[in-house]
């Protein structure tokens, strides 16, 4: 996860919760996925409701994995589910370009992929990975889908925020961030941070140029 809030401390601390959790469902999503033999339907597998026993053993164990699923997308390359949860394995192996381009193929090939404003914010952040970790430009175009489809989604409005403030519109990002802020738990670690980076941004707001008001 690129976006997040400005504290370097903080960003790192949310991006490896959010990428173990993401890694040990891809994993136990492939290893019931690839049993059941794939299918194009994106709900076919429900990681919520694996049991943690599934869970997959180690690095040889996820290698034997990511194997098969190549193996299978070789003789069904038009299933989008098998796509997302290559490209998860991908990012968490910092293979951001081919984990955006495994994401790109997966929301072309299904609509219902394609309705899920996670994956887009997922896309997103893979393809920011691949140009330094900034999310301007075509990253932004993704977080963009993603409010077009869920304008409250939280990782969506994270990003956005992240985004903006990263271009140095701190207006804007508090615009994201204030909405995110109210739906979060006081006292927790994310609110924490969130509450910090937006006084950030609001002092930077105050003082910025007017040209740089929105």
């Amino acid at each position: 996860m690129i976006g997040g809030f400005p504290e370097k401390a903080g960003r790192a601390r949310l991006f490896v919760a959010a990428l173990a959790f993401a890694l040990i469902a891809s994993l136990l999503a492939l290893a019931v996925y690839l049993k059941a033999g794939g299918t194009d339907a994106p709900e076919a597998v429900d990681e919520a409701r694996l049991p943690v026993a599934e869970a997959v053993g180690g690095s040889a164990e996820a290698d034997a994995l990511v194997r098969r699923l190549s193996a299978h997308l070789e003789k069904q390359p038009r299933d989008a589910r098998a796509w997302v949860i290559l490209a998860r394995l991908q990012a968490d192996a910092d293979r951001f370009t081919e984990a955006a381009q495994a994401y790109e193929k997966a929301l072309a090939l299904s609509s219902k992929v394609a309705r899920d404003p996670a994956v887009w914010c997922e896309y997103a952040d893979a393809l920011g990975m691949t140009q330094g970790g900034r999310l301007a430009g075509k990253p932004r175009e993704l977080i963009d889908r993603a409010l077009a489809l869920n304008p409250n989604h939280p990782k969506a409005l994270e990003m956005a925020g992240s985004a903006e403030y990263g271009q140095g519109d701190y207006a804007s990002a508090l615009r994201f961030w204030r909405p995110l802020l109210a739906t979060l738990r006081p006292g927790s670690q994310a609110y924490s941070e969130l509450a910090a980076a937006i006084a950030r941004a609001e002092r930077l707001a105050a003082t910025a140029l007017p040209a740089q008001r929105r």
